[in-house]
């Protein structure tokens, strides 16, 4: 089947919650454990990033396999940013370029139409240095690491590195 990307609407919340859900129970999924996955958070960032932000799902056939947001935060001094940029992909199709793809169209609607932007930023857990280099890889650089911000349990913390990335077209006027 063939693979597409396409901006998500409020209708996929329920499909993205069972996607966000899978990936929350892989070991790196994603921050958030599989108890923090619910309505409300879906709704939330969804809203946020299709009203202030982009959002896109990657598809295989009616199947929502890989999804990629990032919104602009309510405050003025920060108009210029997406933050708290997630990307996840269906465990059974990780490893098949899914993340890549979501990630260059998201970068390439970020750098041609989206050009008030200025920057995205994004948390990495340091130990994971496949997901490091795969974000350098894209033009993301490490802003530094923030020891021990993550929580695992009481003697067991997570170093994140902040990375950011650029957009080379900020300030442009579209034609």
């Amino acid at each position: 089947m063939k693979f597409e990307i396409k901006k998500a609407e409020s209708k996929h919340k329920y499909e993205l919650l069972q996607l966000y859900r899978e990936v929350a129970e892989i070991s790196d999924g994603i921050i958030r454990n599989k108890d923090e996955i619910n309505g409300e958070y879906i709704s939330n960032f969804l809203t946020q990033s299709i009203e202030n932000g982009l959002i896109l799902i990657g598809t295989i056939g009616d199947k929502i396999v890989g999804e990629i947001h990032a919104y602009t935060p309510g405050i003025y001094a920060f108009q210029h940013i997406l933050t708290d940029l997630t990307i996840i992909v269906d465990p059974n199709n990780q490893g098949k370029g899914i993340g890549r793809k979501l990630f260059d169209f998201f970068l390439e609607i970020v750098a041609t139409d989206l050009t008030q932007i200025k920057r995205i930023e994004l948390y990495t857990r340091e130990h994971n240095e496949r997901n490091v280099r795969f974000y350098e890889s894209l033009g993301f650089i490490n802003e530094g690491r923030q020891k021990d911000k993550i929580f695992i349990n009481e003697s067991e913390f997570e170093t994140p590195l902040h990375m950011a990335w650029f957009n080379p077209n900020y300030g442009m006027k579209k034609h």
